[in-house]
């Protein structure tokens, strides 16, 4: 079950169409990804396997603040990692493991890997469309422990 470090974290993640859900299962229920993502695009797009970033590679890549063009429903299979979210009442992090579902709709985001963990990628758009990531250029900032 994720976790967050603010007790108003889901009401504020909610203002910028984010979501953490734990489920019991194998597989991201289909209701859920009917809530998300139009018919024609709930297909898994990739199983990844995130590694935890070399010293010094922290803020690169998904761990730079970025914008993704398209909705998100990511499945986290297993390991640990930390998901920060620009929220208009500040900054929200979540810590997310194995049966935590991360949607997303467009909100500021940076993601780290604490742990190697596997996820399974599904978002909106053409089948050979890519989650069109879009570096803010937001400062880096300490990631939290």
């Amino acid at each position: 079950m994720a976790r967050f470090d603010r007790d108003d974290a889901v009401e504020a993640l909610a203002a910028v169409g984010t979501q953490f859900v734990s489920i019991d299962a194998d597989d991201v229920p289909a209701e859920l990804l009917a809530a998300v993502l139009a018919e024609g695009e709930r297909q898994a797009r990739a199983v990844a396997v995130l590694e935890p970033p070399a010293p010094g590679d922290e803020d690169s890549g998904m761990g730079a603040w970025h914008v993704n063009a398209r909705d998100e429903a990511h499945l986290v299979c297993s390991g640990s990692g930390v998901v920060q979210v620009v929220t208009p009442s500040g900054m929200v992090t979540a810590w997310v493991g194995a049966g935590d579902v991360m949607i997303m709709r467009g909100a500021e985001h940076r993601y780290r890997p604490l742990t190697t963990q596997e996820w399974v990628i599904r978002h909106a758009g053409p089948a050979d469309a890519d989650l069109g990531a879009v570096d803010t250029g937001r400062a880096a900032q300490p990631w939290p422990t």
